[in-house]
């Protein structure tokens, strides 16, 4: 337990917690140096913006992030849903406290649905970030996986609305991996539409509180299996895909069906555990024309054909450690685009 000299608060959390701080102004984040320190904790990273923070978890994989709502670049909840969902966070289970001076329900809802953890209300205090600290690592909850999300269960003690006294969400099937103390990893061999991970078994191998899971042969393997789990379930969107494509193939009205595309691929870029950045930008990329659409050239139908192809290959790809063909993939198509629309803008 930390214990903090003038002994108005005490933590219950390791001395060697690494905390990563998101915060674009920089008066904030002394505070919150400040704050840290006072509670025990020396290991702080700062960073001004999403971009740099994501390459500083990264870069030193550290046991929890504390970022601001409203950042440059890439935002705090953009930044929560790399850390849930890009193929290369090193710990997607990873606690995730969000600054806000939000109270509008509906913006917190949302941030909810990028997977934070906790959030911490501007001002910051003392105590108060040392209770979000603490439940945030000593109070954690299973991690629910389904194809449009990934993060800490978002429905805990909430009887009446789909929870049962369990404290699990109605309509979950429990499996036998699931009960708390057994390492989640044979959870996700099964076929279904949510799985439920726990966290603890893996922090508890390691001699971590249950929110703290720190790299391990058994976190990598079950963070492998997580990825592998997501491309199985965005099945039904290659299915929808499918449909488009052959849509393509009978009808002359290009402008319609790249309005079809662009509404697949929005629900395929949603979707929990793709890389998202490419699908982003061959989203972009079908967005930009679909003004230009002419539907006496040929062109503009072949170009429809090369991003539905883009994505399927991106599916195909998603569960792959090499990003570099993914890469390859979505510029050659880029290139493609400039070539027929030279008057678009890339990226």
């Amino acid at each position: 337990m930390l214990m903090p000299r003038d002994g108005a608060v005490s933590i219950d959390i390791p001395d060697d917690v690494r905390v990563v701080v998101a915060e674009d102004d920089r008066g904030t984040r002394l505070v919150l140096r400040g704050l840290l320190r006072s509670l025990g904790i020396s290991e702080i990273i700062e960073c001004a913006n999403g971009a740099e923070a994501f390459v500083q978890v990264q870069r030193s994989a550290p046991d929890l992030l504390i970022s601001d709502w409203e950042m440059p670049e890439v935002s705090g909840l953009a930044l929560t849903r790399l850390i849930r969902n890009h193929p290369d966070s090193p710990n997607p289970l990873m606690p995730v406290i969000m600054l806000t001076s939000h109270s509008n329900q509906s913006l917190v809802a949302r941030a909810r649905d990028a997977g934070v953890t906790a959030f911490l209300a501007k001002p910051v205090s003392r105590k108060a970030l040392a209770a979000r600290l603490e439940a945030s690592i000593q109070r954690t909850r299973c991690y629910v996986l389904t194809r449009r999300f990934f993060g800490p269960d978002r429905r805990r003690a909430q009887q009446g609305k789909g929870v049962s006294m369990a404290g699990v969400p109605q309509g979950y099937v429990p499996k036998e991996a699931e009960a708390r103390g057994a390492v989640p990893t044979e959870d996700l061999d099964a076929v279904a539409d949510a799985f439920m991970i726990d966290p603890a078994p893996l922090a508890a191998a390691s001699g971590m509180p249950p929110g703290l899971v720190r790299p391990s042969h058994a976190s990598k393997r079950l963070f492998s299996r997580v990825r592998l789990k997501r491309v199985e379930l965005v099945s039904a969107d290659r299915a929808r895909l499918e449909m488009a494509r052959e849509g393509l193939l009978i009808s002359s009205n290009p402008e319609r069906l790249a309005t079809l595309l662009i509404d697949t691929m929005d629900g395929i870029r949603q979707s929990v555990g793709l890389s998202q950045p490419l699908i982003q930008r061959t989203w972009a990329s079908l967005a930009s024309i679909r003004d230009r659409m002419n539907g006496t050239d040929t062109r503009s139908i072949d170009i429809l054909h090369l991003h539905a192809r883009t994505i399927e290959r991106l599916l195909d790809l998603s569960g792959e450690h090499d990003r570099r063909i993914a890469e390859t993939t979505v510029a050659e198509l880029e290139a493609a685009v400039a070539k027929v629309f030279p008057d678009v803008r890339r990226g």
